[in-house]
């Protein structure tokens, strides 16, 4: 072998060690460097929070210092609204309050880059277009989950003292309320999965934002009210069957729970593929 060649054949093995692999586990690191650099993330976070801990707090405040006249049993009134494990009670509140504002995020991760240019330079490093998708979806979901959680636990604990006046207060670890906290945890992953695979259909955020919230949060609205089978229908839209998840096992069996996810997991999975074959084949 001549010397030209042993160094070509060097250069060559030291080019390639230098250069990084494109990794799934590099793409979604870039994924989520993107997501946390752009303020609209922290700001649907926190105000997902802020809202759900504001609004258990608050409704249990109001009630527990209400005048003696208006409110003689003010353990009763929690019990009649939140049922009889009422911090279960704020808990799933929590998800049902969140899960809107994680659907806007699940929107934001991908239709903010589209808006911006970002997503033709993101395709021109990764010319494989169905990772980055899937990295992208992951972070939403990782994301989601987070903010669901977080809402929750916080909700759960920051009313914990009320409700013990009360004689009513429950434990995070009783079976009922991890299954409540597992069940509204899987939600809102899959109603930020399915809401950032449909926002990849759309070039504008306004158009993905209306499709999104008009398919989670108008439709359960609006198709009810239509005569004979408005009722039925709803049950089968993604959010209201989804919201059986974090239902008590105890209080409603364990049917409704597992069809509620399925359908649930269904929508996500639809959305996902049809998103998937899409964005390969569209221009950005």
């Amino acid at each position: 072998m001549s010397a030209s060649t042993t160094t070509a054949h060097a250069v060559d093995s030291i080019t390639r060690g230098s250069v990084p692999r494109l990794t799934f586990a590099r793409i979604t690191r870039a994924e989520w460097i993107k997501t946390r650099s752009v303020r609209s993330s922290y700001w649907t976070a926190a105000a997902t929070l802020a809202f759900t801990v504001l609004f258990a707090a608050g409704v249990l405040l109001l009630v527990s210092v209400a005048p003696a006249a208006d409110v003689p049993d003010p353990a009763a009134v929690i019990v009649d609204s939140y049922g009889e494990a009422p911090g279960i009670g704020v808990a799933g509140f929590a998800f049902l309050f969140a899960y809107a504002l994680v659907a806007v995020f699940g929107v934001l991760v991908v239709s903010t880059e589209r808006s911006t240019g970002l997503l033709a330079t993101t395709l021109a490093a990764v010319p494989r277009r169905t990772p980055v998708l899937a990295a992208k979806l992951v972070v939403s979901a990782v994301v989601g989950m987070a903010i669901g959680l977080i809402g929750a636990v916080a909700s759960f604990l920051l009313v914990q003292p009320q409700l013990a006046a009360l004689g009513l207060g429950s434990s995070l670890l009783d079976p009922d309320a991890l299954q409540v906290l597992a069940g509204g945890t899987l939600f809102v992953g899959l109603i930020a999965v399915m809401s950032t695979a449909i926002a990849s259909l759309f070039r504008g955020t306004a158009a993905a934002l209306g499709a999104v919230l008009g398919l989670l949060v108008l439709a359960p609205t609006l198709i009810p009210i239509i005569p004979g089978i408005g009722g039925e229908i709803a049950g089968f839209l993604p959010s209201s069957a989804g919201m059986m998840l974090f239902q008590p096992a105890t209080q409603v069996g364990w049917q409704p729970i597992v069809t509620g996810g399925l359908v649930l997991l269904g929508w996500t999975i639809g959305a996902v593929v049809v998103a998937g074959a899409l964005f390969k084949r569209r221009d950005v």
